[in-house]
């Protein structure tokens, strides 16, 4: 019961979100901003069809078109604390793209809408489908992602999140060491898992979420993917003594308290990275 245990922690986990490829530690450095919206449940004329379509034509005149923005995913609650959830997430590749992605986007609007009082009714007609209270986070990826293959088809969002110990004796670049490892050798060659992405931290609340996400196409899926990940690790680390070694070097990273959340994704709301 002990390794599993330890097995489930180096699992560990967002958020994202970039469309599978080998796994490369030179990737570059990218930041996710995470926005948790909120529906708005006294609206009483809700109508998912009507938000969808609301969404859509933004996301056509503005995300879409917006140079700045790298890529965006569209979640909403699967199994989560809060069945009210409904989260954007947009990737920049540099911390300055954050702001002049924000004035672009300003521009596209009144490109799409050049009448103000069209513009402003638009907005409010958006708006209404969400509660006032919002949140937002920006993460840093992590090297080791495993970029998602386009699909037209709704995916599953495992999100795991754990906390980091900074032990005076570690550091960034064993953390990384280590981590590389387990994904080479056990998450990059799960067949059940449709993407991966490790970020950590970067501005918001909690500077120790160290974060994973694991992308799979159902619950079954997912379900199955764990249990690889245990049989993977086994065979790499094939006696007791090898699998604690890892495991102490890993775990003092960590402090073992971890969150699990499942959203699903909105397929028509995703803007993927441009491949060369």
């Amino acid at each position: 019961m002990k390794t599993i245990k330890r097995i489930i922690k180096g699992l560990l986990i967002l958020v994202f979100l970039i469309p599978i490829s080998v796994i490369s530690q030179e990737q570059p450095q990218l930041f996710i901003k995470v926005k948790t919206m909120h529906w708005n449940m006294d609206l009483e004329d809700f109508s998912m069809q009507d938000w969808k379509a609301l969404e859509l034509e933004y996301f056509n005149k503005v995300t879409m078109k917006n140079e700045f923005i790298l890529s965006a995913t569209v979640l909403q609650h699967h199994f989560t604390g809060d069945s009210s959830e409904i989260i954007f997430i947009t990737v920049f590749d540099t911390w300055n793209h954050i702001d002049e992605a924000n004035q672009r986007t300003n521009e596209l609007l009144k490109e799409a809408w050049p009448n103000e009082a069209d513009r402003k009714a638009f907005l409010k007609k958006q708006a209404r489908f969400y509660a006032n209270e919002h949140s937002e986070e920006i993460y840093r990826s992590i090297p080791g992602a495993r970029q998602i293959e386009h699909t037209d088809l709704p995916l599953l969002y495992y999100v795991r999140t754990s906390y980091y110990t900074f032990p005076e004796d570690g550091t960034e670049q064993e953390f990384q060491s280590l981590l590389n490892q387990y994904n080479e050798v056990v998450t990059n060659n799960n067949e059940f898992y449709r993407g991966y992405y490790p970020q950590m931290h970067f501005y918001g609340s909690d500077r120790t979420e160290f974060l994973e996400v694991f992308c799979a196409e159902t619950l079954a899926s997912l379900e199955k993917g764990i249990a690889k990940q245990g049989e993977l690790f086994r065979e790499h680390w094939a006696d007791q003594k090898t699998q604690d070694e890892y495991n102490d070097k890993y775990g003092k990273y960590l402090t073992g308290i971890h969150s699990d959340r499942i959203y699903s994704s909105i397929p028509d709301l995703y803007k993927p990275i441009a491949q060369d």
